[in-house]
């Protein structure tokens, strides 16, 4: 992954968080490996399988610190082998020969994905972490706003009224799914991999399965019921999960985006001081984080594709298909950190201004009530006929950016039928913004409820 724009110096903290970078770091997944070669002479040597003594040593010397990694890097060059030069490396930190009992019946793959699987689980928990937080950030939203009128609205033009309260219940019930699916996938997904060259775990003897079980619970991950070498569902479904989590915030984004938008200004991005919007404007304050969540929420979903294509596996091992992940996989779990660090922090700072959403209420002069005029006039002349009616009022009124209650009153069959008081009524967005804040404080209570359980 180095030399990628995670990794540049001048995009990185764009991209995913430093957290992130730490868990998929070089050094980190090399010491994830040793922790591997560990708990696997750990075992052995408790089972009398190799020298305690030799348990002992590969225990003490096995940290990444005590390694060359220069030299393992260029052995890895020479070699063209992606395990080897660590293991010739730390054979010969061992002292007494010791060295000769490390990865005694293990093969590359099993330390390479369960290496990979151990800084996932713990990326996949981090990203966990941050979802958890922004969905209590949007539950505050929905509790504070619930009976906050604004403006609905579909295919970009004013519909009809409904609550911000509302609109944040939307993405809170969003989120909820992701998270909910993120436990599911968390119960069946992070397994470790020890079974030897074909899956046989023949070059284990005939204590394999016990050696396997014992090592792979030791690592903190779950034991597969028989080997993954060529099996990569289990990945797939991390990252697919991830990356729907990851459009969820980008779907937000894009929301705060419009919002955020001069001629609508009904929420914002929180402001810091100093921060700059433009090298040139001096007055922009350009919505970076909600633009981010959709930049990185669509890198996270071509990592995605990228990661079902390395189901596609020959036989019992298959290293085409099988690198794939080692960029697609890592890439998505930081890039979808970046999404869920970002995404809490902007729903956590977001904020929000009532009296703008007020104000554009009455930007059609009452043309966003035709529907309950039309209702109410139905009642009395017909769905049908009301709509023609009020239809042909509406687009008079749009075309001479009249008053919709104005020209209301001016056609003959309105205003035999209507009341100016009941026009009135009809008229005020206050009233009809139906079971929007009931529906976002019950959407708020279930989700609450779910979180204590």
């Amino acid at each position: 992954m180095a030399a990628n724009m995670l990794d540049s110096m001048l995009y990185r903290n764009a991209y995913s968080t430093e957290e992130m970078r730490t868990i998929f770091d070089d050094r980190t997944i090399i010491q994830n490996f040793l922790d591997i070669e560990k708990a696997l002479a750990q075992v052995q040597g408790e089972m009398g399988i190799i020298p305690k003594e030799a348990a002992d040593e590969i225990c003490k010397k096995g940290f990444v610190e005590n390694l060359d990694i220069g030299e393992i890097e260029a052995g890895i060059v020479k070699v063209g082998h992606s395990l080897v030069p660590i293991l010739r490396n730390f054979q010969k930190k061992c002292d007494n020969g010791y060295g000769e009992y490390i990865h005694l019946g293990a093969t590359t793959q099993d330390i390479l994905d369960t290496g990979f699987m151990m800084s996932a689980k713990r990326g996949f928990e981090a990203v966990y972490r941050d979802a958890l937080e922004a969905e209590e950030a949007v539950l505050d939203l929905v509790d504070r706003y619930a009976d906050t009128v604004m403006a609905g609205r579909t295919h970009g033009q004013q519909a009809i009224p409904i609550t911000f309260g509302y609109k944040a219940a939307v993405w809170a019930s969003e989120l909820r799914r992701d998270i909910e699916r993120m436990e599911d996938c968390r119960k069946r997904c992070f397994v470790g991999q020890l079974s030897g060259a074909v899956g046989s775990m023949a070059g284990f003897g005939e204590n394999g399965r016990e050696i396997s079980r014992r090592v792979i619970e030791a690592l903190d991950l779950d034991v597969p019921d028989i080997s993954w070498h060529v099996s990569r569902d289990r990945l797939a479904e991390i990252v697919s999960v991830l990356a729907t989590l990851g459009c969820t915030f980008g779907k937000i984004g894009q929301e705060i985006v419009y919002l955020q938008g001069t001629e609508t200004g009904e929420a914002a991005e929180g402001f810091v001081h100093g921060a700059v919007g433009s090298s040139t404007m001096p007055h922009k304050r350009n919505p970076v984080a909600p633009e981010a969540l959709q930049t990185l929420s669509r890198l996270a979903k071509a990592g995605m594709g990228a990661t079902f294509d390395s189901m596609y596996q020959f036989h019992e091992r298959d290293g085409a298909s099988w690198k794939i992940e080692w960029m697609s996989v890592n890439e998505t779990v930081m890039l979808v950190g970046g999404v869920a660090a970002k995404g809490k922090k902007l729903l956590k700072n977001l904020d929000v201004f009532p009296e703008r959403m007020k104000a554009n209420l009455d930007l059609l002069k009452g043309l966003m009530m035709s529907e309950p005029v039309m209702l109410e006039l139905g009642k009395k002349i017909g769905k049908q006929t009301a709509h023609e009616v009020v239809y042909e009022v509406s687009m008079a009124a749009f075309e001479e950016q009249a008053d919709f209650k104005a020209k209301l009153l001016e056609n003959e069959v309105v205003a035999a039928n209507m009341t100016v008081a009941e026009l009135d009524a009809l008229l005020d967005p206050e009233r009809y913004t139906g079971d929007c804040a009931a529906i976002a404080r019950e959407v708020s209570a279930s989700i609450r409820k779910k979180r204590k359980g």
